[in-house]
């Protein structure tokens, strides 16, 4: 049975290394982090965070788990800027997460879009099991 935390390192790997989510963010792998981005400001954006929320028992038997669901979010975030490059850019890396995660088996269970101080994010929860 794979642990989370070798999910969770499956997940960032496979979003630091997609060539296609490179090209959509100006700091190339520099603008994907794992649990948290850093306190000071990107020099550019948009920006991917992934951290997980959620590892629950899916399954038992014997008195033993036998299977686990993992709950993954994923934060993109730009500036909040109308028809420019980096909300094109902000576009295309939201349609890419999904398209990596699915890859690796992940359902999406859950969107919600956020505006805040500047900035907008689209907060995506992917589930898996285990």
């Amino acid at each position: 049975m794979m642990k989370t935390y070798e999910l969770e390192n499956e997940v960032y790997d496979a979003l630091k290394t997609n060539e296609e989510l490179m090209t959509a963010l100006p700091l190339k792998d520099k603008a994907v982090f794992h649990y948290a981005a850093p306190s000071s400001e990107p020099a550019q954006y948009p920006i991917v965070v992934c951290s997980p929320i959620s590892d629950v028992p899916a399954l038992a038997g014997d008195d033993c788990e036998v299977a686990h669901r993992v709950t993954i979010r994923i934060h993109v975030i730009a500036l909040q800027r109308r028809f420019d490059a980096e909300e094109q850019n902000f576009l295309s890396a939201c349609r890419l997460v999904q398209e990596i995660m699915t890859s690796l088996d992940f359902v999406r269970r859950q969107t919600t879009s956020l505006t805040n101080d500047g900035k907008i994010m689209m907060i995506f929860d992917f589930v898996r099991s285990v």
